[in-house]
């Protein structure tokens, strides 16, 4: 009895030996401690790739941050060099056009089927009486010399760049644009038009800025109805 617990006594540690040396063989992916050192490594990249990340989303966003900015400025930079160039151009056809709107005026005004279309301010807001409380307008239509002519008074003289605008008010709410006018120092005008299209129902002069728009924007400072007064003429003339 005394020599097998020696022999089992003299075993375990052989067989703790041999257990110790099975562990030390085993394939490297059954190992704890490489899966450990892999999960330390996948945590210090996942860190490594959130700063990495916040850096570079910090850069972009400054990036375009000043990107906006200097495209903002660029912009407003061309829409004022736009202005200015409209403005000097319009002001170059309204000199232009001053002769000949005469000679349109005498003829529109001489025809035998002249139509007068009164502007005033009663429907162009309360607002506008305290901007030119003293304007008025007239357009004179012709058909038989297809020509039209408006001649307005009392017109402030428009800020750097601005300008008067003639829109046709059509039957649908929509709107065209007929003319465009800067007044002289004295606030008088005379503008060679177009003659109504059938589809108008109202002439309309706002004031506005200077820049390209396809519909009124600005303030309406006179505005008439589209009707049927023909003047008669009288014997002598005929």
């Amino acid at each position: 009895m005394a020599i097998q617990t020696d022999l089992h006594s003299a075993e375990t540690p052989a067989a703790k030996g041999q257990a110790i040396s099975r562990a030390d063989l085993a394939p490297w992916w059954r190992r704890i401690a490489f899966w450990r050192a892999v999960a330390g490594m996948a945590i210090a990249a996942a860190l490594a790739a959130v700063i990495v990340l916040a850096e570079f989303t910090d850069a972009m966003r400054h990036r375009m941050t000043h990107y906006l900015h200097r495209e903002a400025t660029l912009s407003e930079t061309v829409k004022d060099l736009r202005r200015r160039i409209s403005s000097t151009e319009r002001q170059r056809a309204t000199s232009a056009e001053g002769v000949s709107a005469d000679e349109i005026l005498k003829r529109v005004i001489s025809a035998p089927d002249l139509r007068i279309i009164k502007m005033n301010d009663e429907q162009a807001g309360s607002t506008k009486k305290t901007l030119n409380p003293l304007s008025s307008g007239m357009l004179g239509v012709s058909t038989s010399q297809n020509s039209a002519v408006l001649q307005v008074a009392g017109l402030a003289t428009p800020s750097p760049g601005g300008i008067y605008r003639v829109w046709w008010r059509q039957k649908h709410g929509t709107n065209s644009l007929a003319a465009e006018f800067i007044p002289g120092p004295d606030g008088r005008a005379t503008v060679p038009m177009p003659i109504p299209p059938r589809e108008a129902v109202e002439i309309e002069i706002t004031i506005e800025s200077g820049t390209d728009i396809a519909h009124p924007s600005g303030q309406t400072v006179l505005r008439g109805r589209i009707v049927d007064e023909r003047l008669p003429v009288s014997r002598s003339t005929r």
